[in-house]
């Protein structure tokens, strides 16, 4: 299920392509057999968002805090925690979320967190212990 983050972009892109509610819904049944931006996965959602940019959609950039987009669920709060920690340490230089997610494709291979399971997650928090530990 997307987040409401997600949803949100999604109606936004629409209204700023200018799409027609038919055409947005032929847009859901032909990428994804859906019929609601609501009923799809937080990966499609990503790739729907992909989609209208190509379709010339360019979304406004808001400046990201750390964790701003990461779930709530209790080890990814435990790798935004040791994130931050460890940039306010000045271990990690650039405290952004787009370099958490960077440092979590080199660690799992998946692009974000919100797509990584607990193993992926424990991975990730042993990595940053133990960049904590090395110095």
């Amino acid at each position: 299920m997307p987040s409401r983050n997600d949803l949100a972009k999604i109606h936004i892109a629409k209204k700023a392509l200018g799409l027609t509610d038919q055409v947005y819904r032929d847009i859901l049944k032909a990428r994804f057999r859906k019929d609601s931006a609501a009923k799809l996965s937080a990966g499609q959602a990503f790739q729907l968002l992909n989609y209208f940019q190509t379709l010339g959609w360019k979304p406004s950039r808001q400046p990201q805090l750390p964790g701003l987009d990461v779930p709530r669920d209790g080890q990814s709060q435990k790798v935004l925690a040791l994130w931050i920690s460890l940039h306010k340490d000045k271990i990690v230089r650039d405290g952004s979320d787009r370099a958490l997610m960077a440092f979590v494709k080199r660690q799992t291979g998946k692009d974000h967190l919100r797509w990584c399971d607990a193993t992926d997650k424990s991975q990730v928090i042993e990595a940053l212990k133990d960049w904590r530990n090395r110095l």
